[in-house]
């Protein structure tokens, strides 16, 4: 009787771990999910999708999925993230292997417009090409720097590093905020 007890233990034991491993899966993918979303959003906004948008009309639809999966992200999946890898570590599944583990390379600082840049264009009076131009190249670095810190995110979690959460993810808050400061500056020199 004790040797189909531990059958069923160890049964019950393979389904648990099968089942964690699913949700780890799942979670994971979801995640890299977002990120895909934001890449390619990003590769729309390249010339080689057409031409040079004239209006930020153009890109209202990019600003509004950018800020769409921006506001999905939240610091707690990214914990659960690590919590879950931890414990298939545990269970002896190999998930933390070195040489099969990403390397997580953290993303740069991101670079911000002076505070008062709109003030600065509303003085200038005047609709110059080039500080369209600088604006839309503004939205795409923001765009892909995003996906470069949400790779950092992810695959820091992958390797339990707490520290790539406290790095990276406010960052995502910051790129938005400046992918958006840069959109509304170009609507207003639109007008």
């Amino acid at each position: 009787m004790s040797i189909d007890h531990e059958h069923d233990e160890d049964e019950d034991s393979r389904e648990s771990v099968d089942s964690l491993y699913k949700n780890w899966e799942f979670m994971h993918s979801r995640l890299r999910r977002t990120g895909d979303e934001v890449r390619a959003l990003h590769a729309r906004t390249t010339s080689w999708h057409g031409p040079e948008p004239r209006y930020a009309a153009d890109w209202a639809w990019i600003m509004q999925a950018f800020a769409r999966e921006v506001t999905t992200a939240k610091r707690s999946d990214f914990e659960s993230l690590i919590l879950q890898t931890t414990e298939l570590h545990h269970r002896g599944t190999g998930v933390l292997n070195p040489d099969y583990g990403p390397e997580p390379i953290p993303s740069p600082f991101v670079r911000r417009m002076p505070l008062n840049q709109d003030e600065i264009e509303a003085k200038r009076h005047q609709r110059q090409t080039r500080h369209v131009l600088a604006y839309q190249e503004h939205i795409r670095l923001c765009l892909k720097h995003f996906v470069t810190a949400w790779t950092a995110l992810i695959d820091g979690c992958l390797i339990c590093d707490w520290e790539m959460i406290d790095d990276e993810f406010p960052k995502l808050a910051q790129l938005l905020e400046e992918a958006q400061r840069a959109f509304d500056i170009w609507v207003s020199l639109d007008h």
